[in-house]
């Protein structure tokens, strides 16, 4: 019986440390490629950098409350359905979900009254609007005018020989619903899209608005205007129900008070001219006389008393947006952050050159087992 000795080498051991070594030396063999790429690496994010514009960030923290409300809701009302709960006991159905917040700022209402409000801009004297600023003053970059004149050239020849009609035949003058923006108009929405966002904290209960420009001023500026509108028209929503039933009451007011001057000087002549007299028949009329403005008496008082009571409806209505965190000017750009910008650039070139020279000559061999 014959006994087979296997010898174990070194090679047959530690064949997973030989592989490794064999990694490293392959790694440090193509040290050249690395140390460029990085080179490159570093010098492409000091590029991006220094020519990427200086954004800068202004912010405000508030939160909504309704005057009036319920205090036993420690006043959370407002943010009730920011946390999922339902309180239902202070008339929840009445007020207006801080999630419809962001459709506000997104809606053309809104937008419209932003793009066309003065702000005041570093370089120049007079407010400026931000619709002016973006379309007419704010110039184009060297590679969206080359663009232009070269690859769109084409389309803009045709848009020379096109009659355009902005109105297609109807007119929308007298609609207070639909809305027919500009193409202008449409690219100042797209930008205040992206320039202003608001963020829900439903955790700690507060929402933050933000806006981003390249001045600090303006996007300090931008955050309170923003804010101010988003009072505003929250306000035109809530109250829309109590100030219809007040403007009906006015218009009621106004005819009732016609009708009661009228009879109070009815009764006030006849009284005068009938002092000495004692028949039946003036009795009778006075006393109709005096049915009448005592009828009209009192519709014209009740009719004030609810007058009141509606004007203290719209105030108790009106809803508060509770400033916690004001506008402050930034003293510092939020981006680029070229640190950060330089660390992802040098990582991502040190994996991919270090992947291309381990997989280079794997490569190069398939390449040659495919030719022959």
């Amino acid at each position: 019986m014959k006994q087979t000795n296997t010898v174990i080498t070194p090679e047959n051991n530690h064949s997973d440390e030989i592989d490794l070594i064999a990694i490293l030396k392959r790694l440090w063999d193509g040290r050249r490629i690395i140390f460029y790429s990085l080179i490159a690496s570093s010098f492409l994010g000091l590029l991006i950098g220094l020519f990427t514009p200086e954004k800068f960030t202004a912010s405000v923290s508030f939160v909504p409350q309704i005057s009036g409300q319920n205090k036993s809701t420690d006043g959370l009302s407002g943010l009730a359905k920011l946390a999922g709960i339902d309180i239902g006991s202070i008339n929840e159905s009445d007020e207006l979900s801080p999630y419809v917040y962001p459709l506000i700022i997104n809606s053309v209402p809104f937008q419209l009254d932003l793009m066309h409000s003065p702000l005041n801009f570093q370089e120049f004297e007079k407010p400026v609007t931000l619709y002016k600023y973006l379309i007419e003053i704010n110039k184009a970059s060297f590679f969206s005018l080359l663009k232009k004149y070269t690859i769109g050239l084409p389309s803009l020849i045709l848009k020379a020989f096109k009659i355009e009609n902005d109105s297609q035949g109807f007119d929308l003058s007298g609609s207070k619903v639909i809305y027919k923006l500009t193409k202008q108009e449409k690219q100042v929405c797209l930008i205040l899209q992206e320039i202003i966002n608001l963020n829900i904290n439903s955790k700690d209960s507060y929402i933050s608005l933000i806006s981003t420009f390249d001045e600090p001023l303006v996007a300090a500026q931008l955050t309170e205007k923003a804010m101010n509108l988003l009072q505003e028209h929250i306000t035109q929503i809530k109250i829309s129900k109590a100030k219809d039933n007040l403007s009906f009451l006015n218009e009621r007011m106004k005819e009732k008070e016609l009708g009661f001057k009228k009879v109070q000087q009815e009764l006030v002549k006849f009284s005068d001219k009938n002092k000495d007299v004692t028949s039946v028949m003036s009795s009778m009329k006075q006393q109709n006389l005096q049915s009448e403005y005592s009828l009209a008496f009192g519709v014209y008082s009740e009719l004030a008393k609810q007058i009141e009571q509606a004007e203290i409806q719209v105030k108790k209505d009106t809803p508060i947006l509770t400033i916690v965190q004001p506008v402050e000017v930034p003293d510092k750009p939020s981006s680029p952050k070229k640190l950060l910008i330089i660390v992802i650039l040098i990582f991502l070139s040190v994996v991919v050159s270090a992947c291309w020279i381990l997989i280079k000559n794997p490569l190069k061999e398939i390449w040659v087992e495919i030719k022959n």
